[in-house]
C-alpha cells in the first residue's frame, strides 16, 4: 500500500514486546512499515516522519544485530536514571525521566525516496524508542514528491 504524495497518513505501534518483560524503555523497528508506505509510489522525494508524543522518540541508526540499539538504550538509561531527583513529577519519576531522555532523539525525520523506494542504506533503520511504556503510539508520515 503506497501513500499518496501530499497527504498525511499514520499507523499505530504498540511498544509492548512480543515476549519477555514489558520494560518501560525499548525499541520498535518501524522501517518495514515506512518502506511499505512508499513502495510502488514511483516517485522521487522526501518521506517526512513525525512522532506526536513527548515520551518516545525516533532513532535513525544501525539495527543489523540489535546491539547498537541496546547500547543506545543503556547509554540513555545510565545518563538519565529514573531514581535521580526531578522537579517535574507529573506522572512520577519514569515519566519525568522519559521527558528528559527525549533530548537524545528527534520527533521528526526526513528520508529520501528514490524511484518509489526508501533510499536508505541496507544497515540503516528507523526505530521508535519508547521511553515511558509500554503503550500505543502513532507514527505519522507524508510523502513529498519532486
Amino acid at each position: 500500500m503506497s501513500v499518496t504524495p501530499g497527504t498525511w497518513e499514520s499507523f499505530s505501534v504498540n511498544t509492548k514486546p512480543a515476549e519477555g518483560f514489558p520494560a518501560p524503555t525499548g525499541y520498535v523497528d518501524v522501517t518495514p512499515r515506512l518502506r511499505e508506505a512508499v513502495s510502488g509510489s514511483g516517485v522521487d522525494g522526501i518521506l517526512h516522519v513525525f512522532i506526536p508524543h513527548t515520551t518516545c522518540t525516533i532513532i535513525f541508526n544501525s539495527g543489523v544485530d540489535g546491539t547498537t540499539l541496546q547500547d543506545i538504550r543503556l547509554f540513555i538509561e545510565q545518563s538519565i536514571p529514573v531514581d535521580r531527583p526531578f522537579v517535574h513529577l507529573h506522572d512520577g519519576p519514569q515519566d519525568a525521566a522519559a521527558h528528559v531522555r527525549l533530548v537524545y532523539g528527534v520527533q521528526s525525520l526526513q528520508l529520501p525516496v528514490i524511484g518509489g523506494e526508501l533510499g536508505i542504506g541496507h544497515s540503516q533503520g528507523v526505530y521508535l524508542l519508547e521511553l515511558d511504556g509500554p503503550r500505543d503510539r502513532t507514527v505519522q508520515y507524508a510523502l513529498q514528491s519532486f
